[in-house]
């Protein structure tokens, strides 16, 4: 009947339809269906006010014995009447009929549930009000509601992706209502976890949050809600990364396979360290950590899991200087990580694999061609010392291809690197098949990965072989993959000796294996009136993050300021609360004897730029051991200022004798524990010993080739060029 009605107003004018009920209602005024259309017809004719006193008419002057009848009756000629012309694509009629079936049936779950669907596509401003009402409903029932699932995962997927950057109302609330009655979980959490990561990939860290932590309502003990909750805490850094901490102790607890298990302690261990909390307690996880792995490379597990550890090993770089035996470990995990690729997409390999049999062009038949693949081609250290190697390749000899693992975004550096190669600036992340594709479509001769164990996604793609040479460069140290061919390195970052744990062949340059042209410095904020520091005091600095720092190394440090008279430590942790870094140095300064008052501790700085002019206030720099500083030697080097350094085996213990090598500075160069609480006393008293160093440094700029970018970029081409000829035998 509703259908004939829709048939006869969209064939007949509605005054004629409306004219005809009212004779009806005239002729036969208890007939109480010619009501029921009669205020239908008026609703589609928009005359809502008219068609609500239609429809109660017969219940005000026929009384209510069949008022439940009647109801039922009105409500299913609705229901039809809102169905048929969401059929027709007639979205504001329905969601007009449907707010009137709500007056009559106020509690029905599915017309709240398809009011809010529409409130949401029509974008009409009583959605919050609608899903209070049924969340209202849900909890005062007293049976289990019957609702369409179906719907309500519908309008759940239509309320995340409502708003880009502030959460959906009462989303929250509505999944608390409805989750003892679903029948299965799994679609809407997936469609949460989903939500979480996009968020994370775009550096909105609290709506991922705030995502994974919704689906963890729904299943409480899923490890896969709680890492999406414990990343983008650790991304934030400072507060959230100690929140972090219960994250991953009850990622741990609940875990019982040994690859989540290793994803835990990995987690603490960055929650522990970052943060500066307990080291007993980053001890224990680190002993845990490096235990797991053992035991993994020992059974030889073969899962799909593995995939989730194939960047797994830099804590085994910041806590102990032991590269003999953990370099093995990291080399079998990889080795285990890529029997589990080969095994999971051997067509991808077989594929590029093709390539690589055709003939291999020579030197003199087109331009090398030369991947750089990076989630950091943006403001960032990576991104930062990589540029003076890009921006200076030779275009006539070199086709230049970068691929960004990272979220586009406004980010100066990033844009210059866009600006710089056009269309040869490929942005991609998932899948990373996807991106390994692309290498092997654009014939990339040799890729170079910037980043190594920092990257999942560097680390997959590796594993894939998409390039005939591939090479790491510049990250934390070899990623141990098979398939990577040559790690850069040069003569001082590597011992004689390591040839013998890397699966890498070391291509060693003949200087250094990084120059850049220098740096940008701006305006310092700090002085020494400001840190209520006399004039001739003398000041160490020390600026690393919080994962680098050890009570072994600070206890050294302690030792040199108490051992020279009227010395002030300025300290600073990137991505830590100073407050926390003052709590963790204090114990130990007190250990020492050292009084507290020489101590100052400073926030981060906003600006790069701003660090390095800060940097200027010191008279010597105290660096970190077994992970040296990088980037922050280069910029102490740079402004002039003696660094002591503890000079170990691995490559991250060897980063700032290499530069300081290159820069023609041994003092300050320790290679014992002792040495380095010596040289730092002695540069410490020794005024003139600093000015003979500020000297050299300052000259340096003008001699060293850690400072000649363009140099350095013919060394690396004449690396590939090389390699290159290793390769196809010309």
């Amino acid at each position: 009947m509703t259908t004939q009605l829709n048939d006869r107003i969209s064939s007949k004018p509605t005054l004629l339809i409306i004219e005809e009920y009212e004779q009806n209602i005239i002729e036969k005024p208890r007939e109480v269906s010619n009501y029921w259309y009669l205020g239908l017809a008026l609703l589609l004719d928009g005359r809502e006010e008219e068609a609500q006193i239609t429809w109660m008419t017969p219940f005000l002057e026929f009384g209510e014995e069949e008022s439940e009848q009647w109801l039922q009756q009105l409500t299913d000629i609705l229901l039809n009447a809102a169905q048929q012309q969401e059929a027709d694509s007639n979205y504001q009629l329905v969601w007009a009929v449907r707010q009137h079936i709500k007056e009559f049936l106020p509690n029905d779950i599915n017309n709240i549930l398809k009011i809010i669907d529409l409130n949401i596509d029509l974008k009409i401003h009583d959605l919050e009000m609608n899903i209070s009402q049924l969340v209202e409903t849900i909890c005062q029932l007293t049976e289990a509601p019957i609702f369409d699932e179906n719907l309500l995962v519908k309008v759940i997927e239509k309320l995340v992706h409502l708003d880009p950057v502030s959460p959906p109302p009462f989303i929250d609330k509505l999944l608390e209502a409805f989750v003892p009655y679903l029948s299965t979980s799994e679609t809407i959490i997936k469609l949460l976890i989903d939500k979480a990561d996009a968020y994370h990939y775009f550096h909105y860290q609290h709506m991922s949050i705030y995502f994974a932590k919704i689906a963890l309502r729904l299943e409480p003990n899923n490890l896969d809600c709680i890492r999406k909750i414990i990343s983008p805490l650790q991304r934030l850094g400072l507060d959230y990364t100690k929140e972090s901490i219960y994250w991953a102790n009850k990622y741990l607890e609940i875990s019982q396979e040994p690859i989540d298990q290793i994803l835990g302690t990995q987690f603490l261990l960055e929650a522990f360290l970052t943060s500066c909390q307990s080291w007993e307690k980053s001890v224990q996880a680190y002993q845990k950590h490096k235990l797991f792995l053992s035991n993994l490379v020992i059974s030889q597990i073969d899962s799909e899991s593995l995939v989730q550890i194939l960047a797994v090993g830099a804590f085994l770089l910041y806590m102990e200087d032991n590269p003999h035996e953990n370099r093995l470990i990291r080399n079998r995990i990889a080795a285990l990580c890529q029997q589990m690729i080969s095994k999971n997409f051997p067509e991808y390999i077989s594929t590029y694999q093709q390539r690589f049999l055709s003939p291999r062009p020579s030197l003199n038949d087109r331009p090398l061609r030369i991947g750089y693949l990076s989630s950091c081609f943006r403001t960032h250290s990576v991104g930062f010392l990589a540029w003076w190697l890009l921006k200076y390749h030779d275009q006539q000899q070199f086709d230049i291809y970068l691929y960004s693992l990272g979220e586009i975004s406004q980010d100066p550096q990033q844009q210059a690197y866009k600006n710089e190669f056009g269309d040869r600036f490929y942005q991609g992340s998932l899948p990373i098949a996807t991106v390994a594709n692309k290498i092997n479509q654009d014939e990339i001769d040799i890729l170079v990965d910037l980043d190594s164990l920092t990257s999942y996604g560097n680390c997959a793609i590796l594993a894939l072989k998409p390039a005939p040479i591939q090479v790491t460069w510049l990250g934390y140290d070899g990623t141990g993959f098979p398939t990577v061919d040559y790690f850069i390195a040069d003569n001082y970052v590597l011992p004689e000796s390591a040839q013998d744990y890397y699966t890498e062949k070391i291509w060693r340059l003949p200087q250094n294996y990084i120059g850049i042209d220098g740096f940008t410095v701006g305006t310092p904020t700090i002085s020494r009136e400001s840190l209520n520091i006399p004039d001739d005091g003398i000041i160490y600095f020390s600026s690393q993050t919080g994962v680098k720092r050890n009570p072994y190394n600070i206890r050294l440090q302690m030792q040199i300021i108490k051992q020279v008279p009227n010395s002030y430590f300025l300290l600073k942790s990137h991505r830590s609360n100073h407050q926390d870094l003052q709590d963790f140095i204090r114990p130990i300064a007190e250990a020492e004897g050292v009084d507290l008052n020489c101590l100052r501790f400073l926030p981060s700085t906003p600006l790069n730029t701003e660090h390095r002019a800060n940097l200027a206030i010191a008279d010597v720099v105290l660096d970190t051991y077994p992970y040296n500083g990088a980037t922050t030697t280069l910029e102490t080097l740079w402004m002039g200022i003696p660094i002591v350094t503890r000079v170990g085996e691995q490559f991250a213990a060897r980063n700032s004798y290499t530069m300081m090598m290159n820069v023609g500075v041994t003092e300050g160069l320790a290679w014992s524990d002792e040495e380095y609480v010596e040289w730092g006393v002695k540069l410490g008293k020794d005024e003139k010993l600093r000015q003979q160093i500020v000297w050299k440094l300052r000259q340096s700029r003008q001699t060293s080739p850690l400072w000649n970018g363009k140099k350095f970029a013919r060394e690396m081409e004449n690396a590939y060029q090389q390699m290159w000829q290793n390769y196809s035998g010309s």
